[in-house]
């Protein structure tokens, strides 16, 4: 009994930990520094899509645009 306590601590205690790095892993690298954009898919079509903030002016300069105060693309 003594033996599968320790082989449970010793499996449990790293899954846990690896749990916690990987859930703050995901909320680390969430929505901070991204901005949508609607992206020119070709004539007057637009898709909206999540860059980096580093990225917005590039997307711009090829015809990208920001998307309107509601949060829609042109349509």
């Amino acid at each position: 009994m003594k033996h599968l306590r320790h082989l449970i601590v010793a499996i449990v205690v790293p899954a846990l930990i690896l749990s916690v790095f990987a859930v703050s892993a995901v909320f680390a690298g969430g929505p901070q520094g991204k901005s949508a954009v609607c992206h020119s898919a070709g004539g007057h079509k637009f898709v909206e899509i999540s860059i980096s903030n580093n990225a917005v002016p590039a997307h711009m300069a090829h015809g990208d645009v920001l998307a309107d105060e509601y949060g829609n693309c042109p349509s």
